[in-house]
């Protein structure tokens, strides 16, 4: 009887959790794997396949769509981005009054003083 720590070959392995040698490899390539290597041959253990598993999830990807209710009328994300589009204008307006003034006349007597 094998616990979930002894090792097993690769090739068993794969059979077992229904994966192919190739797959286990490239999780092991990733750092996903612990592979043993005794002699010519590779082994890892059920534990170690499950925790490859574990880190191989991949977490629900979050929704692109979002519907928001303003009394009986529906509106989607519209107004948000309308209002987002108004704050990131707002935002430009401020940094461009706030910028040094470069204008023609302070760069032509600057090349001026150098000639």
């Amino acid at each position: 009887m094998t616990s979930e720590s002894d090792p097993i070959k690769l090739k068993d392995a794969a059979q077992h959790f229904n994966l192919t040698v190739s797959t286990l490899r490239a999780e092991a390539g990733r750092g996903r794997l612990t592979i043993y290597r005794i002699g010519k041959t590779d082994y890892t253990t059920p534990n170690d396949i499950k925790e490859m598993v574990r880190l191989c999830r991949v977490d629900p990807k979050a929704r692109d769509f979002t519907l928001t209710r303003r009394g009986n009328i529906g509106s989607s994300g519209t107004d948000r981005s309308s209002s987002a589009l108004a704050a990131a204008n707002e935002t430009v307006l401020r940094l461009r009054s706030t910028s040094r003034n470069t204008s023609a006349k302070s760069i032509s007597q600057k090349s001026r003083a150098r000639q």
